[in-house]
């Protein structure tokens, strides 16, 4: 007679189903030939045994426990190794996130049954952005595995191991959107001329390598004109807790970038946001830097949407640290101040004599070209500079 199973708790039969229904339902995303996008799978073997988990980007889904998406873990007999992700309420098989961000970590979880040496091997690397890494962390051993170039990682395991000795780390570039207007150049109603980049004045490549900016980046464009660019800035990322600790010291990461006429800053393709690859641990800064105006820091943190970090400095007063630290251009828009040729921060007499009147009557790329014209001239001393005597930049 063959034994029967009976279930005298009828509530106990419907949590059994749930559970079992989850773990279908979530294990469904991977029964396709192809790994849906942004789908990491991790199996571990050992000791004769394997075991796998799932780490999923699925927009919708929530970074706590999601019945629709992800399954609890469930362990297996105890000599075989087991491996799932350990968020706030639980143990996951698999773990769906609901967006990819730069400096992303997720906790594994492990136990090993017995002391030997196993294989943890990453597939679905190939779903992710060529632009993505991700590095499995071995904190025991104090080693850092990039998986998209060495998918499989090799080591001894104990029994007596921590059950959270693995971590995995997610860094990809992330787009700023970031909006300035420019006194120098500005025309009215929300556009700035491009007359260096229409007779092909712009260098191309980036001028910010000399003092006092120091900066090593390599960033040119193959050729101008395009017709649309005002001039070449440098933005600066800063990382703090709030915009008056936002210091030079917080400084993480800097980009060469193209100022286009609507106030849209653009990476060196002319279109394009620009990417920064740091990672951000607190409130991210953006500090806008040009060769003549005064520069301007975001008076708070970047607004993030997934991987994209926004500020628009056109549009209020208040939106650069500092009091009145940009021009009101009186339509509604405002924008760095211009006249500051020896870019020390400050708009004075300094400006004039060792600048302007050392280049006055030459045209090209010069640092006394307060409004951007190509030509150094008696406008730029008396409507450019003159006006803006004693302003500073107000940046912490």
């Amino acid at each position: 007679m063959k034994p029967q199973v009976q279930f005298n708790n009828s509530k106990s039969f419907t949590r059994l189903f749930l559970i079992l229904t989850v773990i279908a339902t979530s294990l469904n995303l991977f029964a396709q030939p192809d790994f849906n996008p942004n789908s990491l799978k991790l199996t571990i073997v050992g000791n004769g045994y394997s075991d796998q988990t799932f780490v999923v980007i699925i927009p919708g889904s929530t970074t706590g426990f999601d019945s629709q998406y992800d399954a609890y873990k469930l362990m297996g007999i105890y000599a075989a190794p087991q491996l799932y992700s350990i968020i706030s309420c639980c143990n996951l098989s698999v773990n769906t996130i609901p967006e990819l961000y730069n400096g992303m970590e997720i906790q594994l979880g492990n136990r090993f049954g017995a002391d030997n040496s196993y294989t943890i091997s990453a597939n679905g690397l190939y779903t992710f952005g060529t632009d993505t890494t991700i590095v499995l962390e071995d904190t025991k051993e104090n080693e850092f595995i990039n998986l998209m170039s060495d998918s499989s990682y090799t080591f001894t395991g104990l029994e007596s191991d921590a059950h959270d000795r693995f971590k995995l780390h997610y860094y990809c570039p992330m787009k700023f959107e970031i909006n300035t207007f420019m006194e120098g150049p500005y025309q009215g109603a929300g556009l700035m001329s491009a007359t260096l980049d229409i007779q092909s004045i712009l260098p191309t490549t980036q001028p910010y390598g000399v003092a006092p900016w120091n900066y090593s980046g390599t960033e040119f464009v193959p050729f101008f004109p395009f017709n649309n660019v005002v001039d070449w800035l440098l933005l600066e990322l800063r990382d703090a807790p709030d915009a008056a600790s936002a210091n030079a010291s917080t400084m993480i990461e800097q980009r060469a970038c193209l100022l286009l006429k609507n106030g849209t800053i653009t990476g060196i393709d002319n279109e394009t946001a620009p990417l920064f690859t740091g990672v951000i641990s607190q409130n991210a800064f953006i500090v806008v830097r040009h060769r003549n105006h005064l520069s301007i820091m975001s008076s708070g943190p970047l607004v993030r949407d997934g991987g994209t970090y926004s500020w628009d400095f056109t549009n209020s007063m208040t939106q650069a640290y500092g009091t009145d630290a940009m021009i009101d251009f009186g339509d509604g828009h405002f924008g760095m101040f211009t006249g500051d040729g020896n870019a020390d921060n400050t708009v004075n007499n300094g400006d004039k004599i060792s600048i302007w009147q050392t280049l006055v009557g030459k045209s090209g790329y010069m640092a006394a070209d307060y409004n951007l014209s190509g030509q150094v001239n008696n406008t730029d001393k008396n409507e450019s500079w003159l006006p803006n005597v004693g302003e500073a930049t107000q940046i912490p």
